[in-house]
């Protein structure tokens, strides 16, 4: 009686700790996170302001290589953007993009 009991726990451990081993190496995967950007209508040669429209803080920024899009980093999907870029011929452009309008950026 007492091997059968001893048996039980020792499979209860096993298989316990055969669990917990595998939900930690989960947590040991670690994910990037999405850049996201907005296509311009012409190249640029500088962001201006770069927030979000509703609360006004500030979003990390830059431009594509090419200059035709704003690269956006740690983006909270789902909000409006509010943008100020200056062109490469010198004109100034100020707008807001929805949500619908900043897409994901493909690798």
């Amino acid at each position: 009686m007492l091997k059968h009991l001893l048996k039980a726990i020792l499979t209860a451990l096993f298989i316990v700790s055969g669990f917990f081993a595998s939900a930690s190496g989960d947590s040991t995967k670690v994910e990037k996170k999405q850049d996201y950007q907005i296509f311009l209508k012409h190249p640029a040669k500088e962001i201006r302001l770069l927030m979000y429209e509703k609360n006004f803080l500030p979003i990390q920024g830059k431009l594509s290589e090419d200059r035709q899009s704003v690269i956006l980093k740690d983006y909270q999907f789902g909000n409006k953007v509010r943008v100020k870029v200056i062109y490469e011929d010198g004109t100034e452009d100020e707008f807001v993009k929805s949500p619908c309008y900043i897409d994901p950026v493909v690798l």
